[in-house]
């Protein structure tokens, strides 16, 4: 039995449209959402998440980098094609909607998750390993809170020292062999709230 053709390898040979990429992916998940759309109804829930893609999608253009890959139930999965453009446009996607509550603007606070390493282009999509681990990061977080892999700062996130990182250490991640070493990501802006 051959495996599904997105675990197929990416150099085929065959001329197929899948093709190798490097960078960094961001899942978001708004917290409570099903309870928040029990309570105020499928519409009132509809304009919140389109409020988060039309935020995400401003803080991609302001920064000029990244593209939502798609929008996966009441979050969303961003490609960045360098490490240090994921975490900036995390960070500032974590800090609109921080902000945006603070407000009144926006009822839900946010979990992210951010996962550096290779990934096979399909069409539109992204898939592999590093955005199944990217989605398992993003499951670990708390409400408001922005995970990074290791892998993320290494490949140079983080560079100019404006973020104040809170190790977690190594994370055993379902379906992931290897532990995942964690750091909670903060801006000065964040700490100082």
């Amino acid at each position: 039995m051959s495996p599904p053709p997105d675990l197929e390898p990416a150099s085929d040979g065959g001329g197929g449209s899948e093709n190798a990429c490097v960078g960094a992916v961001l899942f978001t998940d708004l917290v409570g959402f099903t309870a928040f759309t029990d309570s105020v109804g499928d519409v009132a829930a509809l304009t919140v998440l389109e409020h988060q893609t039309e935020m995400a999608s401003s803080v991609l253009a302001a920064q000029g980098a990244g593209r939502i890959v798609k929008e996966l139930g009441d979050g969303l999965m961003i490609w960045f094609d360098r490490a240090d453009a994921g975490l900036v446009g995390a960070v500032a996607l974590m800090n609109a909607i921080d902000d945006a509550r603070a407000e009144g603007s926006f009822p839900l606070a946010i979990r992210m998750g951010l996962h550096h390493g290779e990934a096979i282009e399909r069409g539109d999509d992204v898939v592999g390993r590093t955005i199944n681990v990217a989605a398992r990061v993003s499951a670990l977080a708390g409400p408001g809170e922005l995970l990074a892999s290791d892998d993320v700062l290494r490949a140079g996130g983080a560079a100019d020292g404006s973020l104040r990182l809170s190790p977690i250490g190594p994370v055993t991640v379902k379906g992931v062999q290897e532990p995942i070493w964690l750091q909670r990501i903060e801006t000065d802006q964040r700490a100082r709230r």
